[in-house]
């Protein structure tokens, strides 16, 4: 079977819902802002922040922190030489960790505060994850305002309509018929029916992938896109399979991408592999290029590619 005719299978049974194993997508971690108040008294619990390679996490903290008399920051941080960048404002602490440091690696960080008051000192744990970061976090150490709460509770209640409407969407599609009257009575299949663009001349590969890309194809339909890659693994490589995948715009927006489907592990004896990321997405929001980036459980390989679009 050519390329172009496994393109357009795949387009028909795993783009528009066909997919009986799909869960309900993770929330995007760029969603909101996470709150976090610190115990007056120590617990022995230090909270967990998820850090990623290149992309910077900023912790706000509702009090001043300490710094000694020459002016220097006095944080603690586990490995800061793995890091970019460690910019302690007044109240501000962003951090931006560099390649070396591998998924899955654990990292303490503390930070000390100016005022005395208790806790004097918070302590974290950085975990180290190949794509995702938790980009905002507010950190305080006393009462949380009204409007904190407020805020909270308007996140909690989006993200449950969210997760409402996709197990609706599950159970719809489940329950329905195949082929294209499934797309159809789902509401899939609209005029144009799906759109294929061919892209492997227009994307940007990160010249660290753990794949060899062959051929890349983006599609379009009704409330709906994904992106098909044709991969190979490198001569010697252990085999790789995907475990999550982020369709990340210019404004790093997430698009609300479903597990993504492969035919098998990538290995060294088969000449190719295919893989097809998916996602929900109104054609309003994918517009403009996006970076698709993919990483396998344990060892943290990841394969990046940039100049993503949709026709």
């Amino acid at each position: 079977m050519s390329a172009a005719s496994f393109a357009a299978l795949v387009a028909l049974t795993l783009l528009l819902g066909m997919n009986a194993s799909a869960a309900v997508p993770p929330a995007s971690w760029n969603a909101g802002v996470r709150q976090l108040e610190l115990p007056a008294e120590p617990t022995g619990d230090e909270p967990e922040v998820h850090i990623s390679p290149g992309l910077s996490t900023t912790l706000a903290f509702d009090a001043e922190l300490l710094r000694d008399k020459e002016g220097k920051d006095t944080v603690a941080l586990e490995k800061r030489e793995s890091f970019v960048l460690v910019d302690a404002g007044q109240a501000t602490l962003r951090l931006l960790p560099s390649d070396t440091l591998k998924s899955g690696a654990r990292l303490r960080l503390m930070v000390r505060f100016k005022d005395g008051a208790a806790p004097a000192a918070a302590a974290f744990t950085l975990v180290v994850h190949p794509a995702r970061a938790e980009r905002l976090l507010e950190v305080s150490r006393a009462t949380r305002t009204t409007a904190s709460y407020q805020r909270e509770a308007k996140e909690a209640k989006v993200e449950a309509q969210r997760c409402h409407e996709e197990l609706e969407r599950e159970r719809a599609e489940r329950g329905g018929p195949g082929g294209l009257v499934g797309l159809i009575a789902a509401g899939q299949m609209n005029n144009t029916g799906v759109v294929t663009r061919w892209l492997i001349e227009a994307v940007t590969k990160s010249p660290g992938n753990a794949l060899v890309t062959l051929e890349v194809y983006s599609y379009r339909a009704a409330g709906r896109v994904a992106v098909e890659l044709v991969m190979e693994n490198p001569r010697g490589e252990q085999p790789w399979s995907a475990e999550g995948a982020m369709l990340t715009d210019r404004t790093g927006m997430e698009l609300k991408v479903l597990p993504v489907w492969q035919r098998g592990f990538v290995e060294t004896d088969k000449k190719r592999q295919h893989i097809v990321v998916e996602a929900l997405a109104t054609r309003e929001e994918a517009q403009g290029p996006f970076t698709l980036k993919l990483w396998e459980a344990g060892r943290g390989r990841t394969v990046s590619l940039s100049g993503i679009t949709f026709p």
